[in-house]
């Protein structure tokens, strides 16, 4: 007589069955919602559970599920609604159907958000500057540009986060719509700004400016007029600008805006030439190409697919926790040389 081997199911499939994530899995059994079963073959990597213990958390979860809205998660992870969206057609977050005043709409575990927040830190960061809140594509206008009128010297475009376009003198606390700057003050914009070719080599340069600053509406008005809006990547933070740029030559800048921009540089290499009044940005990355063995080749794939990332990001990695390493030993080595110097 054969008897019928019971069949057990690992963590993944557990995840799959209940329309969660892994990390949803292990926090019910962290909470003691599900209970695992003792390794019946022995040798198996990760936890296995019956097809009872299964049912039973069905039955004891929630008829609507709970969790996030689309505009909570997109609050969550400060990015847009249509990102949201996009990483839940693609199967990247992890969604299931709920009811909210009888709609039915998706919602998303906290626990997911977290666990996709980690895997896909460089995506989230890039979509999220890639929606370039500070840029009017259509009019080809940014926020700080400077306008002008015969009655109004200067005037700088404003925004505040996805709302409304307005103007605002600087020195003053004056301020009107952008309706009211075009039609009844008749402010021309005194420079236009193209979108241009977006860079392909790696790696950005980091300004963090003051909001409110007069040095920092020259920079920005180098910036508009030399370097193509598709290279620039602006975050407004409280009370300064974050700008994430691609490499870079800035024309006619002067000692004293050159000193504002090396001070203000918080990654990246600043270079400046007085005598031509030229100043270079650039980032500190660079492109690395490297011969790898077929065995490496596919652990990197295996390692990327096992993490959602590229084999440039896992081997980028690597070689940064052991450039760290070697660095931090040096500096311990060199710590105890002093000492018994």
């Amino acid at each position: 007589m054969q008897i019928k081997q019971e069949k057990y199911y690992s963590t993944k499939e557990v995840a799959e069955m209940i329309s969660r994530s892994v990390s949803t899995v292990h926090a019910y059994v962290q909470e003691g919602k599900l209970k695992p079963v003792e390794d019946p073959w022995g040798g198996h990597q990760g936890l296995l559970f019956s097809r009872e213990e299964i049912e039973r958390l069905i039955e004891m979860m929630p008829k609507t599920p709970e969790g996030l809205t689309l505009n909570q998660a997109a609050e969550y992870l400060q990015t847009n609604r249509n990102f949201i969206v996009a990483y839940i057609k693609e199967g990247l977050l992890p969604a299931s159907e709920g009811q909210i005043r009888g709609r039915v709409i998706p919602l998303i575990q906290e626990s997911d958000l977290k666990e996709f927040s980690e895997l896909h830190e460089k995506k989230i960061w890039e979509d999220r500057l890639s929606q370039r809140q500070y840029y009017n594509k259509k009019a080809k206008e940014a926020v700080y540009q400077r306008f002008s009128s015969p009655s109004i010297p200067e005037a700088r475009l404003m925004r505040k986060g996805l709302g409304d376009w307005y103007f605002i003198v600087p020195g003053t606390d004056d301020t009107f719509s952008y309706m009211e700057g075009i039609y009844t003050h008749r402010l021309t914009p005194d420079y236009s700004i193209g979108m241009g070719k977006r860079s392909t080599k790696p790696g950005y340069a980091v300004l963090n400016l003051p909001a409110v600053y007069s040095l920092t509406y020259q920079v920005m008005d180098l910036l508009y007029q030399q370097v193509p809006a598709a290279n620039l990547y602006m975050e407004r933070l409280k009370d300064r600008w974050v700008i994430h740029m691609k490499d870079t030559r800035l024309n006619g800048v002067s000692d004293e805006l050159a000193d504002f921009i090396k001070r203000s540089a918080k990654q990246g290499r600043v270079r400046f030439v007085p005598e031509y009044e030229a100043l270079s940005i650039e980032s500190e990355e660079e492109l690395l190409s490297v011969s790898l063995s077929v065995d490496i080749k596919d652990w990197l794939r295996k390692k990327g697919e096992q993490t959602s990332k590229s084999m440039q990001d896992i081997a980028a990695e690597i070689l940064e926790e052991v450039y760290k390493s070697e660095k931090d030993r040096g500096n311990h080595f060199q710590v105890l040389n002093q000492k018994q110097s």
